[in-house]
């Protein structure tokens, strides 16, 4: 422990402790370094992190991770912690770290070579069994509360399944990488980037290969800008929700901006899903200046969402099935503009199919796979203001590209910028 400068940031951490082998633990130096401090992670160790780390009264601290960190490969072994700790659902979820307080500053290595925190998640990809959707007690990853704080190159590799949910406000994100490629054929279920439940939230510089959202921007989050970024793999896009799955709350979300990302064969770009009965408003978001490459679906609109995961992975609680279809979380001035791309004709969807048919393809019977664009306005008055300008995006078989859209109406969308029909895609002038 030495007295320290202050960071080259708003920090002022007073003191440092190093972990080495032979160190106090590392939920005792989090102990002892609650407050102005830097707890460090050297460069050349690898650290074990067996248990999960719960650091939530800190207070203008620097988490500084040059080493790797290394979770336990023993299966059984952590899903016994999740079950133990009654952290079954979404909302109550286990997190290996959990870091809140005022002023928390992660960060990572520049080297690409260190600074990873590995989670032996293909062993968990490859026993999920035939039509399951990811094993059971499974945890998140890393979970950040705080204010005037973020991360700054947070690599992860191989999660078991959820990477990072962040709370509070006035946080930045950048130069992230998350490596969920799978060797083998397990599919990595609920490998979810970055989850925000925010405010004044800007995440850049990002590369993300997963297996489901690659940002999910949710509700109670406003003033979020996601951009110049990377994605895809088996990734869900750049999406907004799920909301309104719990019918006895309001879902409020505004000014999320998504911009300058590339998308590689990925299922979805620019992605909203709320569920039927939901209750709320989202609105002002933008997609804008979005590369497609190999997409399946690059613009998709769904009022009536569904999830085919288990009750862990429900982002709230509420129906799944059997829902009373009376009333929509309302879509206000909704923007995507800049599009340029190819669609995925040939090899559609990302492997995670259990259901016939396919989860992404429920409600959707006569698909053609040339569909640029696909809004499912639940109602004729629950979408208001859409606007589509510049949207360039091309079936790779040469096909006429092709539009579903289901209510939204010249009357609340008069600048909407295409015809709102089931065929041809045609752009208005």
């Amino acid at each position: 422990m030495e007295q320290q400068n202050p960071v080259a940031n708003t920090f002022t951490p007073q003191l440092v402790i190093r972990m080495e082998p032979g160190a106090p633990t590392i939920a005792a130096a989090f102990a002892k370094c609650s407050s102005n401090s830097v707890v460090e992670f050297k460069k050349g160790v690898n650290y074990n992190v067996f248990k999960p780390i719960s650091a939530k009264n800190l207070s203008n601290v620097v988490i500084r991770q040059e080493g790797n960190l290394h979770l336990p490969q023993n299966i059984t072994y952590i899903q016994d912690l999740v079950k133990s700790s009654n952290a079954l659902t979404y909302t109550t979820a286990l997190y290996w770290f959990a870091f809140a307080g005022p002023k928390i500053q992660y960060e990572g290595s520049k080297d690409v070579t260190t600074g990873w925190i590995n989670s032996y998640g293909q062993a968990w990809w490859d026993a999920n069994p035939v039509n399951g959707t990811g094993l059971p007690n499974r945890p998140h990853l890393l979970q950040l509360n705080t204010t005037n704080g973020g991360m700054n190159y947070f690599k992860s590799r191989k999660p078991i399944a959820w990477n990072v949910q962040l709370l509070g406000s006035n946080i930045r994100v950048k130069n992230s990488i998350i490596d969920s490629f799978s060797s083998t054929g397990g599919f990595p279920f609920n490998t979810d980037g970055f989850g925000v439940t925010a405010t004044n939230v800007h995440i850049s510089d990002s590369i993300i290969y997963n297996g489901d959202d690659a940002c999910a921007v949710q509700s109670g989050s406003h003033n979020v800008l996601f951009e110049k970024a990377t994605i895809g793999y088996r990734s869900h896009g750049l999406s907004i929700g799920s909301l309104g799955q719990n019918q006895a709350s309001f879902a409020n979300l505004s000014n999320i901006h998504f911009r300058d990302v590339t998308v590689v064969d990925a299922v979805y770009a620019a992605r909203f899903k709320s569920w039927a009965g939901g209750r709320g408003i989202a609105k002002n978001i933008t997609w804008e200046d979005i590369r497609v490459y190999n997409v399946s679906f690059p613009i998709f609109v769904t009022q009536t969402y569904y999830n085919q995961g288990s009750k862990a992975t429900q982002l709230e609680p509420g129906t799944i099935s059997g829902r009373p279809n009376n009333a929509s979380v309302a879509m206000e001035d909704f923007t995507w503009k800049n599009f340029r791309g190819t669609l995925n004709t040939f090899e559609p969807g990302d492997g995670s199919c259990v259901t016939d048919p396919c989860w992404y393809d429920v409600g959707l019977p006569d698909l053609q796979r040339t569909e640029t664009i696909i809004v499912e306005c639940n109602t004729r008055s629950s979408c208001k203001n859409f606007a589509f300008k510049d949207i360039e995006i091309y079936p790779q078989d040469y096909r006429d590209p092709t539009v579903i859209c289901i209510n939204a109406t010249g009357a609340l969308n008069p600048d909407l910028g295409i015809h709102c029909v089931n065929g041809t895609f045609a752009p208005l002038d």
